[in-house]
């Protein structure tokens, strides 16, 4: 009979098995790894791992609710003070984490296919981050940083782009040949600011300028 953790215990013990998932999943994909491997990579046996976990679905659950709270909590200092310099960090600490669980944003359409939960999780939370961006693009346009959007474009069209493009950066890095651990912040930074820089009103464009302490024209 399998002895039962206290709560403490059979927290660290979850956290051991995510890590350990974490690793494999990170190096070797989602759909490669079964429970034996990350049983014997967290040093436990199948039959321990199970009465924490009963599926590989369960532990990547586990996992994308990190991603998530993560994710909440830099938009979330994002909308408290929604300048340049604080989207710059965003976007800095975002590459961070998706680097840290980058099997999630490189094995997405496998993961949501294996788990309806996850999609369904995954779905919810993509709206949110647009209303979230939404308000942050709304805010800059009140406060004369970014020009208002003009038809065909709106704001929820460049809201969906951004996180389209954060969310699947790793993903197309690794398919020209790119090593995650070779992966620069500055790449990732240049993509999302690339994209969001001909929205910049002239008083945006000074804005940024200052913040990266160069002329704006040197950016073309």
């Amino acid at each position: 009979m399998l002895k039962k953790n206290t709560p403490k215990e059979a927290l660290t013990t979850k956290v051991k098995i995510s890590e350990a998932a974490l690793f494999l999943f990170n190096h070797f994909g989602f759909v490669n790894v079964r429970l034996q491997h990350i049983a014997d990579e967290a040093g436990l046996s199948v039959g321990n791992l199970a009465y924490h976990f009963k599926t590989k679905d369960e532990i990547v659950d586990f996992l994308y609710e990190e991603i998530v709270t993560r994710q909440k909590n830099l938009l979330s200092d994002l909308r408290m003070i929604p300048l340049f310099i604080n989207l710059n960090t965003y976007i800095n600490n975002t590459f961070l984490m998706q680097k840290r669980y980058s099997f999630f944003f490189t094995d997405t359409l496998e993961i949501m296919r294996s788990s309806p939960v996850i999609r369904k999780k995954h779905r919810e939370h993509i709206q949110w981050q647009m209303i979230q961006l939404t308000l942050y693009i709304q805010f800059n346009i009140a406060r004369g940083a970014f020009h208002t959007f003009e038809l065909p474009d709106t704001i929820e069209n460049f809201s969906s782009r951004f996180i389209l493009l954060t969310d699947s950066w790793i993903g197309y890095q690794m398919l020209q040949g790119e090593k995650i651990s070779e992966l620069d912040s500055k790449q990732f930074n240049s993509a999302l600011w690339g994209m969001t820089a001909p929205n910049f009103s002239q008083a945006g464009k000074n804005e940024f300028a200052q913040m990266y302490a160069y002329p704006y024209d040197e950016l073309a």
